[in-house]
């Protein structure tokens, strides 16, 4: 039986119940935010000890046998930072797994509808966290090598698909002999590596375990689970696309919130009784809650989906890929992803940092140096909230005003914020900057998949969708990496949000030229542009 076959037509509170299995999906899949709380714990469990030379010669002071000795306080604050970072980057295959594998959910949702998809998600997502919690146990080290190994095939048989299309009918001949040969050369590598390096050092199997587990299997959970909402209630609100897709991704929002939470998030649990055992609670609250929810999600039937305003034709993906209207949305979504994703993964530092600086900088005591880095972490918190609230507003905004007008406002007020943020120096100040990138950022989520439904209709938005929210998961390393190299190079992270404002600009023009590029699309630019 079909998902839409046991709704029934008259009954308003069906779509209604959708929107609230969205949200429940969704608050689950917002925990990927508030990843950075485990990489303190994280680094006693995953890496040896360290201690100074000074605490070696102590006579009190018991070194065990695999501590990493270093010469002074200076030099272990050092290797512990490193150590953080090598830890952060399963954030990082978290994102971009999650961006590619959106490309093959977005497809099978729209074949099968959004609950299988959804259910798939909540099955990867706890199986990761449940294999995280376990990484003591080497077969765990195998079944993420294995994961990895699936991560990398994956990847390029996306690749092989968006060149063949590029080259149309050449590469038809010989496509299924080139699929098999990546999965065969992918497997023979696994296979050789594995033996060669699973179970030689410790510290690098739990590193990799989480990277293929937290990383990749949890990333590939969110990524098949976290269109199904969006795609599924596009059909049941067509008229109210933006208003919808913003409440539904406010969930993510929220959730990211809620999970950094010390009395009934996360942080306190971790506290209590450890990160890896977190990691196992973590991987039934996942599996439950999302398949909760997915089973909420439907399609309505043909005959009871309520008519939009206006009718839009539907692409297939591959007609998608050809159209220069998608290429534009991609590059603005890029340039959204990049600005917001760079300040999350670095707001923490960064007004911690400001404020230290406004206040006489590396002189002051050790006491006060922590306050004022404890106080600088509260931006966090306003950026997740106002994440979550401009998902919302914007999306109402949206199906006001239009998309395109909606786009330039965004885009304009991210630029500003941008090229200010690196100035601000009060808590007060870094409080609103952090709130407006969140604000903006936020606005992505409820706006690019109402514009994908509006310029390539909803009948495959999954798939369409799950192809332009492959520029999240570039601007995810992206951002980043932009980031971290302005600190480096010049000691400051300005110049990354310079760029980064420059960006949304540019992204606020190409908004006002997706009308003339697409007008051999005039059909579905009639439901876009206002």
């Amino acid at each position: 039986m079909s998902d839409s076959s046991v709704v029934n037509p008259r009954s308003g509170a069906a779509g209604f119940l959708v929107l609230l299995g969205a949200i429940l999906v969704q608050l689950i899949l917002g925990t990927v935010y508030g990843y950075s709380i485990f990489w303190q714990p994280l680094t006693s469990d995953v890496f040896p000890p360290i201690v100074t030379q000074a605490e070696v010669e102590a006579s009190d002071v018991a070194v065990a046998e695999n501590a990493t000795i270093v010469a002074d306080a200076a030099a272990r604050d050092a290797l512990l930072s490193s150590q953080r970072g090598y830890l952060a980057y399963a954030f990082s295959i978290c994102i971009l797994s999650f961006a590619l594998v959106m490309v093959i959910a977005g497809r099978v949702q729209d074949i099968t509808g959004p609950r299988v998809p959804a259910i798939i998600g909540a099955t990867l997502m706890g199986l990761g966290f449940l294999l995280a919690g376990l990484m003591e146990s080497p077969i765990v080290f195998y079944i993420a090598h294995a994961a990895f190994a699936g991560g990398v095939t994956v990847i390029l048989l996306l690749l092989f698909h968006v060149i063949s299309e590029r080259l149309g009918e050449r590469t038809k001949p010989f496509a299924a002999a080139i699929e098999r040969g990546i999965v065969v050369a992918a497997v023979v590598a696994g296979v050789v590596l594995g033996q060669r390096y699973v179970g030689q050092q410790q510290e690098l199997d739990k590193l990799f375990t989480l990277w293929g587990t937290i990383g990749f299997l949890a990333g590939a959970g969110i990524g098949f689970a976290y269109v199904c909402p969006i795609a599924a209630l596009v059909k049941w609100f067509p008229q109210h696309k933006g208003l919808v897709s913003g409440v539904a991704v406010a969930g993510f929002g929220f959730g990211a919130y809620l999970f950094k939470g010390r009395t009934l998030g996360a942080l306190g649990y971790i506290e209590r009784y450890g990160v890896q055992e977190f990691f196992l609670v973590h991987a039934l609250v996942c599996f439950v809650g999302v398949t909760i929810g997915a089973m909420l999600l439907r399609n309505p039937p043909t005959s009871a989906r309520p008519a939009a305003a206006k009718s839009v034709p539907d692409s297939t993906w591959q007609d998608t890929l050809h159209s220069p209207a998608f290429y534009t949305l991609w590059l603005m979504y890029f340039s959204s992803a990049m600005a917001g994703l760079m300040v999350i993964g670095i707001v923490k530092v960064f007004a911690g940092e400001q404020l230290v600086a406004a206040a006489g900088g590396p002189g002051l005591p050790h006491d006060q140096v922590a306050d004022l880095l404890a106080r600088g972490a509260a931006a966090v918190g306003w950026l997740a909230i106002f994440n979550a609230v401009g998902r919302v507003v914007w999306g109402f905004v949206s199906d006001r005003i239009g998309r395109t007008s909606t786009f330039v406002a965004m885009f304009t007020f991210q630029a500003i914020t941008m090229f200010v943020l690196g100035g601000l120096d009060t808590e007060l100040s870094l409080a609103v900057g952090a709130s407006l990138v969140g604000f903006n950022y936020g606005g992505s989520f409820s706006l690019f998949p109402s514009a994908t439904a509006d310029l390539f209709g909803a009948r495959n938005l999954g798939a369409n969708y799950g192809w332009l929210f492959t520029s999240y998961g570039i601007a995810g390393v992206a951002g980043i990496a932009a980031g971290n190299t302005a600190r480096t190079m010049t000691g400051s992270y300005a110049a990354a949000f310079a760029i980064a404002g420059v960006l949304c600009l540019i992204s606020a023009g190409f908004a006002l030229l997706l009308v003339p590029l697409g007008k051999r699309e005039k059909a579905r630019l009639a439901a876009f542009a206002r």
